[in-house]
């Protein structure tokens, strides 16, 4: 039992290391940067249950992205929060050139039908704002090609026997350029929102 106590230790000190490494590595970047994403496309569902294809639906677009679960107390909610003010900010400046996409790393809860309500309890307006979810290893794939850690921690169950996990992941918002090129990278739960707008505005002028 010591053991394996000693081994989720080493495991959640590891994960939260490479975490940090990532997240000083890939935030506060100044413009311009002009790095591909280099995403092969790949078909992915949205909240509807829609294919996307994803990154290509995008293009000709200003991107705005990050990836979540459903289950995270803390971080996700409070990062699309922030890419609702973003939103709310561009439509008063009628700004409509940027899209904004949220994709699960945990499509085995994620359902589209989750996401949609995930999405709905906090009054998204889907109008250039998607979910997105799909297999397993594409979104693996996309989370390698993005510099994206999410790592799970233990597994446990409720009475009931419903399964319980959290991840320990990557807090980054992703800004793309209509071409597909990563521009910047920021703090996605305590974001600097005008700077975020200001860069927008600077690459899509």
């Amino acid at each position: 039992m010591k053991s394996k106590t000693n081994r989720n230790t080493i495991f959640s000190i590891t994960a939260l290391l490479i975490f940090n490494l990532l997240f000083s590595n890939g935030c506060g970047k100044k413009l311009p940067e002009d790095r591909p994403a280099s995403i092969k496309s790949v078909q992915l569902l949205n909240q509807d249950s829609s294919i996307v294809n994803f990154p290509d639906e995008f293009k000709g677009k200003i991107l705005l992205l990050t990836f979540i679960y459903t289950n995270c107390p803390d971080i996700c909610p409070m990062t699309t929060h922030n890419m609702q003010l973003i939103q709310e900010q561009l439509k008063k400046n009628e700004i409509d050139y940027v899209r904004f996409a949220e994709l699960s790393f945990d499509p085995a809860r994620d359902t589209p039908h989750i996401l949609k309500e995930f999405g709905d309890i906090r009054n998204i307006d889907y109008k250039n704002f998607t979910f997105l979810t799909g297999k397993e290893q594409e979104i693996k794939n996309i989370l390698n090609k993005m510099n994206i850690l999410a790592a799970p921690g233990d597994t446990t169950k409720t009475e009931s026997g419903s399964i319980i996990y959290f991840y320990t992941h990557s807090d980054r918002i992703t800004l793309i350029d209509k071409e597909g090129n990563i521009r910047n990278e920021y703090r996605g739960s305590k974001t600097n929102i005008q700077q975020i707008i200001n860069d927008i505005k600077t690459i899509g002028d």
